[in-house]
């Protein structure tokens, strides 16, 4: 892996994920970027006697803020991250009726002590294949998302999912999927947490994956892609991993409540 300075180190989860650590890259000057737009709120307003004309342009990325992937071996891919790397959990899911078997799915992110950091960086679920499921890029507010995504709209690009705020993260998102059909996640505004939060617990559900917005689409949960049949059939053969029938009915439930 090319890399601009420090040491590296490659590493192989046991989902099969290559994971390259990286220590020590001389940090960049930060680019130019847009102010957030000042809003008017009640009595007190912060713009008078001007408009706001938000420019409909490519997104303007702040930095990655984290990829979410599937994996048929959920828990000992789990526990690899969090012993490997340091990594701390701030939101379990669970398959309705299925606590007692564990999590489902894990939002993870990285352990910096007293200071706050992002509410995930890495997004991780148990699925009947082990896959990619999209990469998410921080923007500077809602604007940024809404605007930039009719910049993508009017050039063609198939939309995912949005806009609406997430509910594990409070992400104000927007998902869409770029020419090779990879999906992508523009979003702002999203929880950081501190190590003393202890991880929240709730069950996995299509209509419990935002607080507001429209329902999540088969386009993000992948519901209607024949593949998953195939890869589901595939993964109860496979005695290697964490899919079971239950597990299959678990999320079948959650992508249908």
């Amino acid at each position: 892996m090319a890399h601009w300075g420090g040491h590296a180190v490659r590493l192989r989860d046991p989902s099969g994920y290559p994971v390259h650590v990286v220590y020590g890259i001389p940090e960049l000057p930060a680019l130019p970027e847009r102010a957030p737009l000042p809003l008017n709120f009640g009595p007190e307003p912060a713009r008078a006697n001007v408009t706001q004309r938000p420019e409909r342009r490519p997104a303007e990325i702040h930095r990655l803020g984290h990829v979410a992937l599937g994996t048929t071996r959920f828990q000992a891919a789990l526990d690899w991250y969090l012993d490997t790397l340091g990594l701390i959990v701030s939101d379990f899911l669970y398959l309705d009726g299925q606590r007692g078997r564990g999590p489902a799915m894990a939002f993870i992110r990285c352990d910096l002590g007293a200071v706050p950091s992002d509410h995930h960086t890495l997004a991780m679920a148990l699925q009947p294949r082990t896959e990619y499921l999209h990469s998410a890029y921080e923007v500077t507010d809602l604007d940024e998302v809404a605007a930039s995504g009719e910049y993508l709209r009017e050039r063609g690009y198939r939309h995912a999912w949005g806009l609406g705020r997430h509910i594990q993260g409070s992400q104000i998102f927007d998902y869409w999927r770029d020419p090779d059909k990879a999906m992508f996640e523009h979003y702002a505004d999203g929880d950081v947490f501190d190590c003393t939060m202890q991880p929240g617990w709730a069950p996995m559900s299509r209509s419990g994956l935002a607080q507001w917005g429209p329902k999540a689409t088969a386009e993000f949960t992948g519901t209607k892609d024949p593949r998953v049949a195939v890869a589901a059939i595939k993964a109860l053969a496979d005695k290697g991993n964490e899919v079971d029938l239950a597990a299959l009915r678990g999320l079948i439930k959650a992508m249908n409540s």
